[in-house]
């Protein structure tokens, strides 16, 4: 691209004026290219007659493929149209080309210009990243810095034209550079354009505020990062301090246009920032910094922080969204719902992209209505395809809603627009849940590559390396357990599901201690909580009614969330203490009203549980009605396919085998949804009960084979592990499990 490329254009714009036709014509735009690149145009002159050969060799000449034949400058090409209008005698001629002559000239003057406006302007790409640097406070008033700077990048982010550099891709980047994590890359123009170059954005903004009298001076620029070319520059004026978020605005709206937005783009994207944020430098420098804390995960600090902006500005939605993600991390579960209530009631005020940020979380945190959210995360991913919270947010809500292959779709993207941490930690679950174990291993390999060391992924692989039966792969994930105990709770865990899954709980018992006492010492409190519940649970599997019921009591005063409370209650129910599990799930029932999930999987499962051990099986099959749409539902407070479990142990119930045997055939035909926990081993002997049902014999003893292969080294104590061996005997004995009149319950 230079100048010579502006004159093969000038030659396709004589050939069409002397010949009425296009030099490469086709049907599609491929075509045109082959044409271009490999197609010489039919001559002028042949074309029109009238067309003199001098002209035609302009034309050709002009239209020459290897530039370095082409017209070399501007002045070559005038020089020879000026001849030939001055060898073209008759008055006749003269007067017929002088003017045409004289538009051409005016397109070459056109063309140049053109040429320097387009070398000193920028059109970014969809795939075109920018580096925002913090804004040069050179007032002196120190809340016109980290607040401007917030202020600014939400006025940048709410067009999806512009797609800024995450703040987690900065922080690697800065590891990869060997420097500290919390490194201001505005410390320097040079140190933000290594950043830029590393991560191959396209340029860097940069902004100044400073005090002009009385006034204050607000200037935004966008330098190429590989050059150090200025792409755009605007500047502007406040008259007061209460008035530089407006102005602030406003002139990151002037940069858009200059960055090549569209008119129609920054006309529907241009919620004013005062708005958006605060009208207040003091509220955004006090959102600013908890946004600082909160990254830091010192949450104490940045709830202060929140709770200062909101005292300066009650109107400031930003920080009732911030609030509620904390408590929705650490409780308690009733302020969660009350803040993320008040960024609710403000979302009007806030950009496109919060507000669907917000509108989300509402949904699912505030009301549970993951219906309700999902069509609002659709219409965020589609509007701002790059975002990567939306994406993210809308992988979330089809986990939640049971679309595993859809939900990969979005982790994968997420990973590939911010490959972080958690991106990939989120990617490697969906690939998993899919059972895309392929794709998981690749993705773990890449995640070791990028040096992330990475308690989620471990687990991960972990979890793939036992649905694989590679014995190798995780004993080096629990060897890395062993020497990162203060960070490995989640990989301990695993390890504790899958002894459980092979039968032996005590050494399952022995690990989740172990998990919780890690979880416990990080100050995950919720997480040990859920440790305790998960193991309950598996107890109660177990047919080991007291145990199961003593690790709930355990956890009382600590499951007042719902992700507690929801398994809290089907363990009541699989240890048969049924009056404890009507409570607690009339209490969920009014707690939450509006949850999908709750009143169509969670609750439905619970009470055709209940149903089971009061022998009422064909109640427990019509309360399941429901939870058929969902059941491949992860996330929740329990999942692995808990509906079909309890769904085939119905059937068995009702003595319906062939029934039965489809709803356990599911929980072994889904490993990724069932994944490590106890259910997926006990299926296979639930599945031998149907099939023996139906008088299948041959197929009934593989089924019990295949369950006690898996519990070869169980404890010879567990309840349902001496029923297996005992029908199983009377199988092989007999032939007719029939027979044996146990049913499970």
């Amino acid at each position: 691209m230079d100048a010579r490329t502006d004159l093969f254009s000038f030659g396709l714009v004589l050939y069409e004026m002397a010949t009425g036709r296009r030099a490469f014509e086709g049907p599609t735009a491929a075509i045109v290219h082959e044409a271009i690149l490999h197609r010489t145009p039919t001559s002028a002159h042949e074309l029109a007659s009238h067309v003199p050969r001098s002209v035609e060799a302009v034309i050709s000449r002009a239209l020459e493929k290897d530039r370095m034949h082409r017209y070399q400058s501007v002045s070559e090409i005038r020089k020879d149209l000026m001849q030939i209008q001055k060898e073209s005698n008759p008055r006749r001629r003269i007067l017929r080309y002088s003017f045409a002559a004289a538009m051409l000239l005016l397109l070459v003057g056109w063309g140049a210009w053109r040429y320097w406006q387009v070398r000193n302007s920028v059109t970014l790409s969809p795939s075109d990243t920018i580096v925002l640097t913090d804004i040069d406070n050179q007032t002196g008033d120190a809340a016109l810095g980290q607040g401007m700077s917030t202020a600014l990048q939400v006025a940048l982010m709410q067009t999806p034209y512009l797609n800024l550099l995450g703040p987690d891709k900065v922080h690697e980047t800065l590891h990869a550079l060997n420097l500290p994590n919390d490194t201001k890359v505005s410390v320097s123009p040079e140190l933000a354009r290594q950043v830029c170059e590393y991560t191959h954005s396209r340029g860097i903004v940069s902004g100044s505020i400073m005090n002009l009298g009385n006034r204050y001076g607000i200037e935004l620029q966008v330098i190429n990062c590989e050059t150090g070319a200025k792409f755009a520059r605007v500047t502007n004026e406040a008259e007061t301090r209460d008035d530089i978020v407006r102005v602030l605005g406003v002139t990151a709206t002037r940069l858009r246009a200059k960055l090549g937005e569209s008119k129609d783009s920054i006309a529907r994207f241009k919620q004013p920032l005062e708005s958006a944020t605060s009208s207040s430098p003091d509220a955004l420098q006090f959102l600013a910094l908890g946004y600082q804390n909160h990254l830091r995960l010192d949450l104490p600090a940045a709830m202060a922080d929140y709770n200062r902006a909101i005292e300066k500005d009650p109107n400031l939605a930003l920080a009732y969204a911030a609030e509620g993600s904390i408590y929705l991390a650490v409780g308690p579960e009733a302020r969660a719902t009350e803040t993320l209530t008040k960024a609710f009631a403000l979302r009007e005020r806030l950009t496109t992209p919060s507000r669907f940020q917000v509108e989300t979380l509402y949904y699912y945190v505030a009301e549970g209505g993951q219906d309700t959210g999902l069509p609002i995360a659709e219409q965020w991913v589609h509007m701002f395809p790059h975002d990567v919270i939306a994406r993210n947010n809308l992988r979330a809500t089809l986990e939640l809603l049971g679309r595993p292959e859809e939900a990969l779709v979005q982790a994968r993207e997420a990973a590939r627009l911010l490959p972080s941490v958690w991106m990939f930690r989120y990617l490697l679950g969906s690939a998993i849940a899919a059972g895309r174990f392929d794709e998981t291993r690749a993705t773990y390999e890449q995640v070791k590559s990028l040096l992330f060391d990475d308690s989620g992924a471990h687990a991960s692989r972990a979890l793939l390396a036992f649905l694989q039966n590679d014995p190798s792969a995780m004993q080096a994930e629990w060897a890395w357990a062993a020497q990162n105990p203060a960070v490995a709770g989640p990989v301990i865990f695993q390890e504790a599901r899958v002894q459980a899954y092979h039968g032996r709980y005590r050494e399952s018992h022995r690990l989740t201690q172990q998990a919780v006492d890690s979880s416990k010492k990080s100050g995950d409190i919720s997480a040990s909580t859920d440790y305790q519940n998960d193991e309950a649970l598996r107890e109660a599997e177990a047919e080991r009614f007291a145990e199961s019921l003593h690790v709930l009591s355990e956890n009382r005063g600590r499951d007042d969330y719902r992700e507690a409370r929801v398994p809290a209650t089907l363990v009541s129910a699989r240890a048969n203490d049924l009056t404890e599990a009507q409570k607690r799930a009339d209490a969920l029932e009014q707690a939450y009203p509006y949850d999908t999930l709750i009143l169509e999987y969670s609750l439905p499962t619970i009470r055709a549980a209940v149903k089971l051990r009061q022998g009422d099986p064909a109640a427990a099959i019509e309360l399941l009605r429901p939870a058929t749409k969902y059941e491949m539902a992860q996330h929740l407070g329990f999942d692995n396919l808990y509906p079909a479990y309890i769904r085939g142990l119905a059937y068995l119930q009702m003595k319906e085998g062939s029934l039965a045997a489809a709803e356990f055939q599911k929980l072994i035909d889904h490993p990724g949804i069932v994944g490590d926990f106890v259910t997926g081993a006990i299926a296979h002997l639930q599945l031998g009960r149907a099939q023996a049902m139906t008088g299948d014999y041959a197929t009934a003893r593989k089924s019990y084979e295949e369950f006690l292969t898996l519990w070869r080294d169980a404890d010879a104590d567990l309840p349902v592990y001496k029923e297996a061996k005992a029908e199983y005997a009377a199988l092989i004995k007999t032939r007719l499990v029939g027979k044996n009149d146990r049913t499970p319950h």
